[in-house]
């Protein structure tokens, strides 16, 4: 297996993965409506002055079973805002692997390939939010240093997480 850092040659087959990660882990949401950040791909994971950066796990014979973004932190959310200086912190986004390579240190690889992204980008924390509906996620994170910084108790049953 190897992480790649997606360019224009991955860029169709990878939106391509996460909207069918995407479908699968959130059944509820319109699988018609492609999320904003992967509309504009190249500007968000692949322009040098974004701040972004897109990898995925690629096994040959089989192809693209893993992907993870990371975004500069927009402080979109009330439950957290003012909690990092802008600019300072990177969001971790759209970490999938699929069902059939879950356990096999997948995750675990592209987790340390965006940490090291963040590190050598100059970012001071890195931040994410997953689902308490998720299996293992909370522990997963949890496992690669974040910390729960706060939750929410709604029908996303959101979870805020940090490090750094």
């Amino acid at each position: 297996m190897e992480i790649v850092r997606v360019g224009i040659q991955e860029k169709e087959e990878t939106v391509k993965f996460v909207m069918n990660m995407r479908k699968e882990v959130f059944p509820m949401l319109d699988p018609n409506v492609i999320p904003m950040d992967l509309m504009n791909f190249e500007a968000n994971y692949m322009e040098p002055s974004s701040g972004g950066a897109f990898f995925i796990a690629v096994y040959e014979q089989t192809g693209i079973v893993g992907s993870i973004g990371i975004v500069p932190f927009d402080d979109r959310f009330q439950a957290i805002q003012g909690l990092y200086a802008s600019g300072t912190a990177a969001e971790v986004v759209k970490c999938y692997v699929d069902n059939r390579y879950r356990r096999q240190g997948v995750g675990t690889k592209l987790v340390g390939k965006a940490l090291q992204y963040i590190e050598e980008t100059g970012y001071l924390a890195a931040y994410l939010h997953t689902h308490r509906f998720l299996p293992g996620a909370v522990s997963f994170w949890q496992r690669h240093g974040f910390q729960i910084i706060a939750e929410q108790n709604d029908d996303w049953q959101l979870v805020h997480m940090g490090s750094g």
